[in-house]
């Protein structure tokens, strides 16, 4: 029995000399060969940063003829430039990636502050079992708890879920097919699969009735992308709780960066159903983590219009300029309140020709003042290209008793005058809280002929509403790609990127 116990104790020696013999001379070159992600943890440190951003490519992606390509956290520090910001910016990241470079942060280093990019996308099906995942998960086996040369026996053994791409597609699809999608009312399809599979038999149709191969497809994808519920048992949602509680016991403050999506688009080719998918989903992630101590949540899911989405026949959140921005601008005032001392307007937001934005500035209407801030351009200013319009704003209403319409008049060369009245009620729904309402309109001949033309919002009754954010951008009837060389991929496609 002794000699056992020698033997036993001889061996977990010999263990621990050979973990402190590969922790001491390969474990780090190991690191930088299968687990190279972890490089960026120590720059931030070796950069003494005191904000980090952790981001997917909706930070560094640009578009081919942009002559700015730089990203969401460049465009963000300038607002702070006695901060030091760093960046840890991974194609196809995702939360549990992003716990596991800031886990791998040294404790002694000048972080204060980290941001953590939260993107709807990653919650549904499609990129959690999206075939990148292998790829992903191997690089993060070195960099689990365990010690370094367990870790690097894990890895030999490939401790990783090794997949087919077809095995991945295949768990997708189950997701799709079996996932509800829980609508408090009557709707016709259980799930996204029937509800993509009735878009393609169907098919989308334009303003003039006649249909579109290309965007029905991409209606199906934006079923497919964002037809699902949050719940609890979401893996992505326990990677966030993971960062929560990692960032509580290093003692930084937490920035969850909900990204925009093409809200916009999704309106205008899927409609109302798929919108409120959208949105309860964002109130999901808005409830479980708006709430807790040192945790804030930046809510940029409605502030992007369509025109800026680099990608016109995917869903990504990948912007232009102007969008890079924008999600910029609204980050930095959060970051205000943490250092108002630094903060610094750099004075750089611009938007572009065809875009005109009212601000956050609250207004009331009801009770005998119906009319928010009006956009009156005259006809002649916009471009001929131009065949749309989309029209964002946001609605906080204590009840749903108000007759509020986005009103949109044109004024003709005769001194005639013709008003459209759109209801906001079929998109408004929450009560006590902001909501988001979005309109895709086309402009007719009647608007080709008219003199000028005015938008606002129309609020007739004694009951009073708050709007803010009204956004206005037009753009050409049906953008296509300017990503040079880009085409259409099939609705079948489930790459997270």
């Amino acid at each position: 029995m002794k000699k056992l116990l020698i033997r036993i104790l001889m061996s977990a020696a010999l263990l621990v000399l050979l973990n402190w013999v590969y922790s001491k001379w390969f474990f780090e070159k190991d690191l930088r060969t299968h687990s190279d992600i972890v490089e960026m943890s120590w720059q931030v440190v070796d950069d003494s940063c005191r904000i980090i951003y952790l981001g997917a490519s909706s930070n560094n992606h640009y578009g081919d003829e942009e002559l700015n390509r730089r990203k969401i956290s460049d465009f963000t520090s300038d607002y702070f430039p006695t901060v030091q910001l760093g960046d840890l910016t991974k194609e196809a990241s995702h939360a549990q990636t992003h716990y596991y470079l800031l886990k791998h942060i040294p404790k002694k280093s000048a972080v204060e502050t980290v941001v953590v990019t939260m993107n709807l996308r990653t919650f549904d099906a499609g990129w959690i079992y999206s075939s990148l995942e292998t790829a992903l998960r191997k690089q993060l086996v070195l960099l689990e708890d365990y010690p370094p040369l367990v870790n690097r026996f894990l890895l030999a053994f490939k401790a990783y879920p090794i997949k087919s791409k077809e095995e991945w597609d295949a768990l997708v699809m189950h997701h799709w097919k079996t996932d509800p999608l829980n609508f408090p009312y009557s709707f016709e399809w259980n799930n996204a699969h029937e509800w993509d599979s009735a878009m393609a038999w169907r098919g989308w149709h334009d303003f003039n009735g006649d249909y579109d191969p290309e965007l029905t497809a991409l209606a199906c994808h934006y079923i497919k992308t964002y037809a699902f519920t949050i719940t609890d048992e979401n893996p992505r949602v326990k990677d966030f709780d993971d960062i929560v509680k990692l960032c509580h016991e290093r003692g930084w403050k937490l920035v969850f960066n909900l990204m925009a999506e093409n809200v916009d688009k999704a309106n205008e080719l899927v409609g109302k159903d798929l919108m409120f998918l959208t949105k309860r989903n964002r109130d999901y992630l808005l409830n479980r983590y708006g709430h807790l101590d040192d945790v804030t949540i930046v809510d940029n899911l409605s502030l992007v219009r369509d025109v800026n989405f680099i990608d016109q026949n995917w869903t990504t959140e990948h912007y232009y300029e102007e969008g890079r921005r924008i999600i910029a601008e609204h980050l930095a005032q959060t970051l205000k309140v943490f250092y108002p001392e630094d903060y610094q307007c750099p004075d750089s937001l611009r938007f572009d020709t065809g875009h005109y934005y009212f601000g956050e500035e609250e207004q009331s209407l009801g009770a005998g003042q119906p009319f928010s801030h009006t956009l009156t351009l005259p006809v002649d200013s916009i471009h001929k290209d131009w065949g749309m319009v989309n029209i964002a704003f946001e609605v906080l209403q204590s009840d749903t008793l108000h007759q509020t319409n986005l009103a949109v008049e044109i004024d003709d060369f005769q001194g005639n005058t013709t008003t459209e009245y759109y209801p906001i009620m079929s998109q408004i729904k929450s009560v006590g809280q902001w909501d988001f309402a979005t309109f895709a309109l086309p402009l007719d001949s009647l608007f080709q002929e008219a003199r000028q033309m005015k938008i606002f919002l129309y609020n007739p009754s004694d009951h009073v509403i708050l709007t803010r954010n009204l956004d206005v951008s037009f753009r050409p009837a049906y953008l296509k790609s300017r990503v040079k060389g880009q085409t259409y991929k099939s609705a079948d496609a489930q790459d997270g990127e």
